[in-house]
């Protein structure tokens, strides 16, 4: 581990490689507000006088936007331009100025937690009572179209937990004999995208969904959908899809909504997939829609989200306002100016530039570690100096990455370190991961072949099937003294199989706790062994490829993992520790635990902030990803994009990841470029590069 001023020296503004060009920086915005833009003659300044007594001043496009109430109107609000701020004010604004009536707005928001903060800010603007807000229409998408489906149901349906889900799909997947090679969350989440793409309707799938997805998956479905009929259960994305069909059906009830929703603001639009837009698009036909978003945050279209929707907005309606909210409050110039460079790229996008209020000192910084090891050494080092010296909290500091498995390192260094820190819905550790599982539990069975835990993770492996052998199993291993391992090749099966097993797979799963543990886990991969890549590759049809390339990167992390290991028993007493110390972590409830360092994707840091982000991994093959790369071998991700596009839309959505990363920090940002990745060289991120290779004419600021 190297000393903390070697590893601050070793900093710099510029990314390795980059030996010339302009640093990015964001340009100063105006400093006038509505102090000064809105004159007390004017019919509204009432309104603008109490905001700016209660410290809210408005900028130029803010003020804009919260006077742009007629007809339809987009609002593009940049990382950091006081989205929130504007659609309260907005809101209070309706009610307070142009005297509409609190049941006649409606807001729409994509999490509780952003219904619940829009309620409490609106009861802090000056003339908004509690009953007013009371009174107002604000929720998620899934809890209007919940209210708006069961409107019209006599039996109110029951709505599945994910457990729920996940054992009725493994329970269908056996019962088709479809073998148990397709995870539950796998089709689940493809479940999920097929009906939020609308290629579910009328209880049919469309041409389109026949064509990419194979016929047992096809079958699976049907089987799912038609229990949850008989059994009078729903899943969340039947609750927007029955809300259409209800809406549909009942032309006097949606006339009556469309009357009472005068008024209808959607939050983060560009966030939505096709279902939503479609429940929204029936809902406000009469009615003053105002949509609000950033098309470069739009970073979940591996879940059916269309960035699309809010890119066509001024097609869809021609004749809409158009707001856009240019002036970053939360980051510096240096920031929100890599910021810029980084996004201006992409060719799917509204024009815009970010800029900021105030020029500050400090810059993003970047350090190329010799590797990932040294890289996690480097920021628990960065850590410290950040809390001792510089006065930061644990709390004000956030770890981002692309994936889990990047964070792997990292994560276990914390873990024994005893600093405190905090995942994103506690999430387990790499070892617990679904993919990771059977491959250990290769391990321990061939360690202890007497462990029944590690039987039941292996024989989906090998093509067995738990529900019906595992009994069996333990019947053959109690009546015949032998152990589990020795039972597999006395189960009644075809006589291929039952061969295979005794000749070839029993031997094997014996030997391997002999060998090292990357040996090991190279024969669990590869045939002839485990064949579990193979395991895992026989999900041939489109839909699952995207999950299946997230197994493969974790995969090849764990064999990253067991290199510094001589033996099994030693690698898996190496894991357990990693395990118990996670358990005792969380049943800890002290608050510096929970208030400590954030570790977290990219992905579920969006719309969050920190003082500081520290971003791992920012090299070429992490982001963008492989899966980028590579997406028309992907089609379930991208079921939106036409054909000879999947490259540049998959390729834009991680230039959007790598925008949405540098944007969360507040006042510093750290970016790491391991020289190293899994053993082989890496290249910085081509995104990064692309920021300083822009040439001075189109960088903001110049090299300090």
């Amino acid at each position: 581990m190297i000393e903390t001023t070697q590893l601050l020296q070793s900093m710099d503004r510029m990314p390795p490689g980059i030996a010339q060009g302009a640093i990015p920086l964001a340009e100063l915005s105006s400093s006038l507000t509505s102090e000064e833009l809105v004159g007390n003659h004017e019919a509204d300044a009432f309104f603008f006088r109490s905001l700016e007594a209660s410290n809210i001043r408005l900028n130029k496009a803010q003020v804009e936007a919260v006077r742009a109430c007629d007809g339809s109107v987009l609002i593009n609000a940049g990382a950091g331009s006081g989205k929130t701020t504007v659609l309260t004010c907005r809101t209070a604004y309706l009610m307070l100025v142009r005297k509409v009536p609190p049941q006649n707005i409606v807001l729409v928001t994509f999490t509780r937690q952003a219904a619940g903060q829009m309620k409490d800010r609106l009861k802090s603007i000056p003339g908004i009572t509690p009953g007013m807000v009371n009174k107002i229409i604000i929720g998620t998408f899934h809890s209007l179209a919940r209210t708006i489906y069961f409107h019209k149901l006599t039996n109110k349906p029951r709505i599945m937990s994910e457990k729920q889900k996940e054992f009725l799909v493994g329970q269908i997947t056996r019962e088709l004999a479809v073998g148990e090679q397709y995870e539950s969350e796998t089709l689940l989440a493809l479940f999920a995208h097929i009906k939020n793409g609308m290629y579910w309707r009328n209880r049919e799938l469309n041409e389109q969904a026949q064509e990419l997805v194979k016929q047992d998956v096809r079958d699976v479905f049907r089987s799912y959908e038609s229990y949850k009929l008989e059994n009078e259960l729903l899943d969340f994305e039947d609750l927007i899809t029955g809300c259409i069909d209800v809406l549909e059906q009942h032309q006097s009830y949606l006339q009556s909504l469309r009357k009472r929703m005068e008024y209808i603001m959607v939050d983060e639009y560009q966030d939505t997939n096709y279902a939503q837009y479609e429940m929204i698009r029936l809902l406000a036909e009469e009615s003053n829609l105002c949509v609000v978003g950033d098309p470069d945050q739009a970073i979940y279209g591996w879940r059916g989200a269309d960035p699309s929707i809010i890119l066509k907005f001024p097609e869809v309606y021609p004749d809409c306002s158009r707001v856009t909210l240019d002036i970053n409050y939360r980051s510096p110039g240096g920031v929100v100016g890599l910021g810029n460079e980084i996004i201006r790229h992409n060719t799917r996008r509204f024009d815009k530039k970010l800029k900021v209020t105030q020029r500050d000192s400090s810059m993003p910084m970047y350090w190329q570690p010799k590797s990932v090891e040294r890289e996690a050494d480097d920021v628990l080092q960065l850590i410290q100096q950040l809390v001792k010296a510089d006065g930061y909290r644990y709390h004000d500091i956030a770890v981002l990455y692309r994936t889990h498995s990047t964070a792997r390192t990292l994560y276990e260094r914390l873990l024994m370190s005893g600093l405190p820190f905090t995942t994103h819905r506690d999430e387990p550790t790499f070892y617990e991961l679904s993919t990771i599982r059977p491959v250990l539990d290769f391990l321990r069975l061939s360690l202890d072949p007497y462990n029944e835990k590690a039987l039941e993770g292996v024989l989906p492996c090998l093509y067995i099937s738990k529900a019906k052998f595992m009994k069996e199993l333990q019947i053959l291993s109690i009546q015949r003294g032998i152990s589990y391992i020795d039972a597999l090749g006395e189960l009644d099966l075809p006589a291929y199989q039952k061969r295979r097993l005794r000749e070839e797979r029993v031997p094997w799963i014996k030997s391997i706790s002999r060998v090292t543990p990357l040996q090991a886990v190279k024969e669990i991969r590869n045939e002839p062994g485990g064949g579990y890549d193979k395991f895992l590759g026989s999900q041939e049809d489109g839909a699952v490829t995207y999950h299946k390339e997230i197994m493969r990167d974790d995969l090849s992390e764990l064999e990253d993992a067991v290199k510094g290991f001589q033996t099994v028993p030693e690698f898996l007493s190496y894991v357990d520790r990693v395990i118990r110390e996670r358990e005792s972590r969380k049943q800890q409830k002290d608050t510096d635990t929970r208030q400590g360092i954030t570790l977290q994707t990219i992905h579920s840091a969006k719309g969050l902030e920190y003082p500081v982000v520290i971003l791992i991994g920012m090299i070429d093959g992490v982001l963008p990803h492989s899966i980028a790369v590579s997406p028309e071998d992907k089609p379930d991700i991208w079921l939106q994009a036409k054909e000879g596009e999947l490259l540049l839309e998959a390729m834009e959505e991680e230039r959007r990841l790598a925008y949405v990363a540098v944007t969360r920090a507040k006042k510093m940002l750290y970016i790491s470029t391991p020289a190293y990745f899994r053993g082989k060289p890496s290249a910085v991120s081509p995104f990064i590069k692309e920021a300083f290779q822009a040439g001075k004419s189109a960088i903001a600021g110049t090299s300090r």
